[in-house]
């Protein structure tokens, strides 16, 4: 296929090493690589891919190896309509599905349990570890393979077959052009997903060479669609940010064998689109991958539902301290010494009420956060959330700014839903609430 679009310019050796049988190493015009690698599917068209791309692109800039590494992807899949390269260990390919942001960002073992960590980085997965800073700062860039190969694909796939003759006839001459990109950052990245997008943002830059831009038409289809298919992945170079479905903030360490963990887990599995995480004080699980990232890692993180494990009582400013992160905030309360299980994804599909039907006797409150900030003022002021809204003192101004016109006892849900013109509490149950 390569030789279709335009010859090699040179003759490619290929050297087999049998005693290092993870070797992979493109230079210049020579490849050698380990037994294992060559007997795998796809890393030999890789290889010749890293050659035929290299031959028209020596442009040095800060994501050349990524760059390079999707752009090799997509003349991979122009031979067969897809990305098939094989781990020579685990036997898993590679495989074009929907990854979105940021659960595309994986750590060290997360990267290299994937079969599509870099060819390259087989050797160095056998004994990588966490705490390698060196090797991270390139797992984060190349844990973006996936869904920048993706884009990439899918909108070549976007185009008709005329224009995709085109673009592939385009190729060569697109790698060849100059293209005015960023060197190395002198403001470094605050954290990860400031790093993770500004990696994006340049690759982004690469495709959308001026010059191609100006002089083919097809390629500003291209471009146009590789756009949007970063959007439908969940990126915006405009808000860079972890944003999901449903946010478990844990009351202490997370617990992998809890039944917690396993419950989401199994409902990440289950229910791929679904964006569901769990984080304790140190780390933060994007399931349905297993293995952590950090907090430090991340900036500002989102969700639609948060739920918070929380023992003992709380003032109404610690939940206006999660304004910043979500609209729906569902405060359990959760001691180390109940030994009860908790059921949570009932809750991310059907609300606080099919929690509440479903986990008799857990006290709980439902708070809508932007009504609750409506009446900030008033509220600021109570300590302890559950002996307000157990005294229900009508001469209290705080409770007064609640404007409760009515509280209902659900016998379905065996718990009370407030009637109110500002839906600050949609949903709670008082610790030992019984109907009044």
């Amino acid at each position: 296929m390569l030789e279709s679009l335009e010859p090699f310019y040179k003759k490619t050796q290929i050297t087999i090493i049998s005693d290092r049988p993870l070797l992979f190493r493109v230079m210049g015009h020579h490849i050698y690589m380990g037994e294992a690698l060559l007997d795998a599917p796809g890393h030999l068209e890789k290889a010749l891919a890293k050659v035929w791309y290299r031959e028209r692109n020596d442009n040095s800039f800060e994501q050349q190896d990524l760059t390079e590494e999707v752009i090799t992807d997509l003349l991979v899949s122009l031979e067969g309509g897809d990305v098939d390269i094989g781990d020579p260990q685990t036997h898993v390919m590679t495989a074009l599905r929907k990854v979105k942001w940021p659960y595309v960002i994986k750590s060290i073992r997360g990267y290299c349990e994937s079969p599509w960590k870099r060819s390259e980085h087989y050797g160095i997965c056998q004994n990588a570890t966490e705490g390698d800073k060196e090797f991270q700062s390139e797992v984060v860039q190349m844990s973006l393979r996936p869904m920048l190969t993706a884009s990439l694909v899918n909108s070549y796939r976007a185009l008709s077959s005329a224009d995709r003759y085109a673009f592939a006839g385009q190729l060569a001459q697109f790698l060849r052009q100059e293209n005015l990109l960023p060197g190395k950052t002198e403001t470094p990245a605050r954290n990860v997903l400031e790093q993770a997008a500004g990696i994006i943002r340049n690759v982004n830059l690469f495709v959308s060479n001026p010059l191609a831009l100006k002089t083919s038409r097809v390629h500003r289809l291209f471009v146009t669609n590789f756009s949007n298919e970063l959007r439908k992945n969940g990126y915006s170079d405009a808000f860079v940010e972890a944003s999901f479905d449903l946010l478990f903030v844990a009351h202490e360490k997370v617990n992998e064998n809890g039944a917690a963990f396993k419950e989401l887990l199994a409902k990440s599995q289950k229910n791929p689109q679904m964006q569901i995480a769990l984080r304790d004080k140190e780390n933060l699980w994007m399931l349905p991958s297993k293995y952590p990232m950090a907090i430090a890692s991340f900036g500002q993180i989102k969700a639609n539902k948060t739920i918070i494990e929380k023992c003992g009582g709380y003032s109404f400013s610690f939940v206006m301290d999660y304004a910043d992160v979500t609209e729906k905030l569902l405060v359990v309360d959760r001691c180390a010494s109940q030994k009860k299980e908790v059921r949570y994804s009932e809750y991310l599909e059907n609300g606080a009420e099919a929690f509440a039907q479903v986990n008799k006797g857990v006290a709980f409150v439902q708070f809508h956060i932007p009504s609750l900030l409506m009446k900030k003022q008033e509220l600021e002021t109570v300590s302890n959330v559950f002996d307000f809204i157990q005294k229900r003192d009508v001469d209290n101004p705080s409770f007064k700014g609640l404007g409760w016109q009515e509280v209902r006892w659900d016998e379905k849900a065996s718990a009370y839903q407030p009637k109110a013109y500002v839906d600050a509490i949609e949903w709670f149950r008082a610790p030992s609430s019984t109907s009044l």
